[in-house]
This record gives structure tokens, C-alpha cells and sequence, in this order.
């Protein structure tokens, strides 16, 4: 499915398509309307399931690998190139011509100390790919490929590594700190430059060079962990309630996560966490009701003086103050028993069930009899 960029559409911003725009008249489907506005739709749901994919690092913001040049494209430019209903028909052309020096570039943005720490997990095997359908199109070019460590963790994953390096497809591994520069020394082509892991600075004159971005998360990805309430980690994408035990959900109820929304995963990963996800979300609404955790937080409304602390340090937005006596009161459906509330009280006026301060002081006057 293919997405309108309303900002660059001409029939759009200035009518320069006239009354029948050309990509209606040639989409064979009539998907294309204009007519349609946006609308507001509300759907009562039972269960939810966060599958908002992710995105690709924008090379721009790291002009090091000059992204601003024609020779330099991104992984999935070249996806799009290679294909067979791509605008060459399948035919790798730069400039109109066959490149004959390719140069594959890893972890761009990824496993960056001072950026994006976390690997992108797919990088290592589509340009592996990507390397072999260059070694199949045009027979006499030469690839390159730059990698700090190869990751080929998969299943077949390793096989197809020395099944592309047996095609003669150079893999130069450098350090993961040492930089890699590409300037434009003449009218065409492009210098590739960096050091390889012995310390040989090299420089690779090519036709071609493929960026393997980072995996980043999807734009909107704050404002929905905003309404779900649901949780991110430190690399921005959501958080599962436990990374082994309960991957598939979040910290709220009735809604999971599946997919690189989660983290940088490849394809059969994604489709097994979206199957599980689906299944864990068939659960609630076949039952009909949901068991809600005892833990959870109780106010007592003799104490409480409606100051706002507890719901302002509320993760989960189970809090909130009652606008006609100016009490705080607990949804126990969306409480989680994190004890925030509890803490910060300066009244003592919530606390956690089953977790009472009195309960606490008697396991510590316990436990100092024992010693």
C-alpha cells in the first residue's frame, strides 16, 4: 500500500495535475480518491495490540556518510532499485550506468555510544542480500563490504554469509569507533574512506555505496505511549512487562505489543510475536472479564488533603483528584501496585493493599528479633 505525501502531491498543494490527476487515471484498482476527508471515528474495543512498525535513521542528520550525493542510497533505496517493479525494471543503475565498484556500509547510526546504542539486528543480513543480487546482475562488479561484526544469528543466516563471502564478496571489518567518510573527489563516483581493524587506512573510489540505517521508532511513537499509557525504554521504543516471561505485553492490561514498536527484529520474529500477541489478546475478550492484581493502591480519604502529588508521579494515570471533595481516588482496574503514590505522600494518607506501613514495620521488627 502506498502512502500520499501531501506535501509534495502537485494536485494537492498548487492543482498542477489538472482535473483528472495522472496517478488516478493509472492506478488499474480506482483506489485513489481526492474527494475524501479526514473523519473522527470511536470504537468501543476490549483488547489492544501496538503494531506501529518503525522507521529508518534520516542519513542526513549524520553528513559524515554523504547521503547528499547521488551515488549514496539507503538499504531500502536499493530494495526498491533491485526489484523487478522498480522504476529500472530491476536493473542496478546509478547515473544511468551499471556501477561497477559497490560499497556496503554497516551499522550507520547504530551501535552508537553517543546515539543509538542498541544493534538493528536486520542490517548484517540484507546486505548480505543486497551484496549477492549485485554479484548476480552485474557479473563483473566488485563488492565491498564495511561491517564491524557480523551477526548471523539465524536460522540459514550463516550458511547464506559464507554462501555470498564464496561469491567473492570482500567483507572489511573495521573498529567500531573508527569513522567512515565519503567525499566526491571528481564528477563521478564517490571515496569511500576509513581503517580496517589492523590499522590500514583505505580508500575505495565506487560507483555505488549502500547504507545500512538504524531502525529508530516510528514518529507518534510518544504521544501513543502518552494515551496507552504504556512504557518505553531507555532506546525509545515500548517496553515489554518482562522480557522473558511476558514479552508480548505491556505494563497496561488488555493491551500488547508486537513487532519492531518493541525493538529491531526480523521478519519471522515479527509475524511469531504478532501471532502471539493476537492470541494473548483473543484470551480477555473470550472470557468476557479480566482478573484484576489485589496489589493495588487505597486512599484513605480521613487523611487525605487533595495536594496532587499522587497523581502527578503516577505512571500509569490511575489517579486522580475528585473535582467535588477534593479527595484522590484509585481506578483499580488501571493500577499497577507500584507504590509511587505511596512514597511520595506527605499526608500518608494512600498506601498499597496487602503492603500496609503497619505490615512493614512488623516484618522489620521481625526480622531484627531474628538477628
Amino acid at each position: 500500500m502506498y502512502t500520499v505525501d501531501a506535501e509534495h502531491c502537485l494536485y494537492l498543494t498548487k492543482g498542477r495535475c489538472g482535473k483528472s490527476p495522472a496517478c488516478v487515471d493509472a492506478c488499474p484498482a480506482n483506489a485513489i480518491d481526492f474527494t475524501q476527508s479526514s473523519t473522527e471515528i470511536e470504537i468501543e474495543v476490549g483488547t489492544i495490540i501496538v503494531a506501529t512498525g518503525y522507521e529508518l535513521l534520516d542519513p542526513m542528520e549524520m553528513p559524515e556518510y554523504g547521503y547528499k550525493y547521488d551515488e549514496v542510497i539507503t538499504g531500502l533505496e536499493f530494495e526498491r532499485l533491485s526489484v523487478a517493479s522498480g522504476p529500472t525494471g530491476g536493473k542496478i543503475l546509478i547515473n544511468g550506468k551499471e556501477p561497477k565498484e559497490v560499497v556496503f556500509i554497516s551499522c550507520v547510526g547504530s551501535r552508537d555510544r553517543d546515539g543509538n546504542a542498541y544493534c538493528s539486528r536486520v542490517c548484517c543480513m540484507y546486505i548480505a542480500k543486497h551484496a549477492h543480487l549485485v554479484r548476480d546482475k552485474i557479473p563483473d562488479a566488485h563488492v565491498s563490504v564495511i561491517y564491524n561484526d557480523m551477526r548471523a544469528y539465524g536460522k540459514g543466516f550463516e550458511e547464506f554469509y559464507n554462501r555470498v563471502m564464496a561469491e567473492g564478496v570482500e567483507y572489511i571489518r573495521k573498529e567500531l569507533e573508527e569513522p567512515v567518510i565519503i567525499t566526491k573527489d571528481g564528477e563521478e563516483g564517490v571515496v569511500v574512506r576509513t581503517r580496517r581493524s589492523t590499522g590500514e587506512e583505505i580508500a575505495i573510489e565506487a560507483d555505488l555505496v549502500v547504507l545500512a540505517t538504524a531502525i529508530v521508532p516510528g514518529r507518534g511513537t510518544e504521544e501513543l505511549a502518552k494515551i496507552l499509557k504504556l512504557t518505553r525504554s531507555a532506546d525509545g521504543f515500548f517496553m515489554e512487562a518482562h522480557p522473558k516471561l511476558r514479552p508480548l505485553d505491556s505494563f497496561t492490561d488488555g493491551v500488547y505489543i508486537a513487532g519492531c514498536c518493541q525493538s529491531p527484529k526480523d521478519i519471522p520474529d515479527s509475524v511469531a510475536q504478532a501471532v502471539g500477541a493476537a492470541q494473548k489478546a483473543a484470551i480477555p475478550l473470550m472470557q468476557g472479564e479480566v482478573e484484576i492484581e489485589p496489589l493495588v493502591a487505597e486512599v484513605y480519604p480521613e487523611l487525605c488533603t487533595g495536594c496532587g502529588s499522587c497523581e502527578m508521579v503516577c505512571p500509569f494515570g490511575a489517579i486522580t483528584i475528585d473535582a467535588v471533595d477534593n479527595k484522590a481516588n484509585v481506578n483499580d482496574v488501571i493500577c499497577k501496585g507500584c507504590g509511587s503514590c505511596n512514597a511520595i505522600c506527605p499526608s500518608g494518607a494512600i498506601s498499597i493493599n496487602h503492603f500496609r506501613d503497619r505490615q512493614i514495620y512488623a516484618q522489620i521488627e521481625a526480622l531484627s528479633c531474628l538477628l
